[in-house]
């Protein structure tokens, strides 16, 4: 897989300067289908544009307005014209975000057999995520997951000032919420009343790579005197190595700031627990199927593992040794 540094993306910006004459400027990328190369590209409003060539492949886009746009179109930089998947962006206060989908994208589109329509998904998704922001705030459930999760980032970062926050993936509903170099953690906030987990599908709990796993689980309690999601992300931003790495990360996960509704929400860590998945922990991955796979037209498989079954096979932790080990 080949993956785009942030300082690229940003170069690519620093250079290109909105056109009078031609419809595009574009910058091209390392990043190659076929025999064309990914672009990043500039019009003459100032829209961010990605372009994947779409080489013989047929592919279709929903033109429905919307936060990101796609077209399929066909463009010449100093040679034929060739066909493109373009995502196109105009918010320019979306462009920190922008740039977390053209990076995720072309993650997508690297090695892919079909890579204009790994491009076409992968925008899907960002589409529904930003709508998702739009349309709803966030639940007190997620409201608590989310919590959990900045729990977890604040130790890392605590063990770590330089931890990068591309590894926090939760947000962008990837199979664990922490991918780092040592080894990988999937966080699951606890409630009071809560008996079980749910476990989002067959690699949720499954290692890769030949890293360990850490199942983390946080009991978090409502409290009067503890802190809400927004202290704990004001306290991330001046401790983050990216402050728009973090926003882009809030944004994925449908928290924004919203000073005319403070957050009345506020919580405490009761209780932490580890389990390193293993072979003896109750689970679905793939190898516990015949085919290693879902059945043909079966998707979005969701399922519960209760606590009781889990529970023996935990330890008490603290957050700031699982981050030493998460991050050394």
């Amino acid at each position: 897989m080949t993956e785009i540094e942030p300082t690229t993306l940003e170069r690519a910006w620093a250079v290109l300067v909105p056109p009078r004459a031609k419809e595009l400027v574009s910058f091209p990328l390392e990043v190659v289908c076929g025999a064309e190369p990914c672009r990043v590209a500039l019009d003459g409003a100032g829209t961010r544009h990605l372009l994947v060539p779409v080489g013989d492949e047929a592919v279709s886009v929903d033109f429905k307005p919307a936060v990101l746009g796609m077209a399929v179109r066909k463009l010449g930089f100093g040679g034929p014209a060739v066909a493109y998947v373009d995502v196109a962006c105009a918010e320019s206060d979306l462009f920190p975000e922008f740039d977390e989908v053209v990076t995720d994208v072309l993650e997508a589109v690297s090695g892919a057999q079909r890579p204009a329509s790994a491009a076409i998904g992968a925008v899907t998704r960002w589409r529904r995520l930003f709508r998702s922001r739009l349309l709803r705030g966030l639940s007190r459930q997620a409201k608590l997951g989310l919590f959990a999760e900045l729990t977890v980032l604040s130790s890392l970062v605590e063990a770590d000032p330089g931890f990068p926050l591309e590894a926090w993936r939760g947000p962008l509903n990837e199979p664990h919420d922490f991918e780092a170099t040592a080894r990988c953690l999937e966080v699951k906030g606890l409630s009071a009343a809560s008996d079980a987990i749910v476990v989002h599908g067959l690699e949720q709990l499954n290692t890769h790579d030949e890293r360990p796993l850490d199942l983390v689980l946080l009991r978090v309690v409502e409290d009067p005197d503890g802190r809400s999601v927004g202290d704990l992300v004001d306290e991330l931003r001046d401790a983050v190595a990216s402050r728009a790495a973090l926003r882009t990360r809030l944004s994925a996960a449908g928290w924004s700031k919203q000073p005319d509704r403070p957050d009345l929400d506020t919580f405490a860590i009761e209780e932490v627990l580890r389990l390193v998945v293993g072979v003896g922990t109750p689970r679905l991955v793939p190898s516990s199927l015949g085919a290693g796979a879902l059945p043909h037209g079966v998707g979005d498989l969701s399922y519960q593992v209760d606590l009781a079954a889990l529970l023996p096979l935990t330890a008490g932790a603290s957050l700031a040794e699982i981050a030493e080990e998460t991050v050394r």
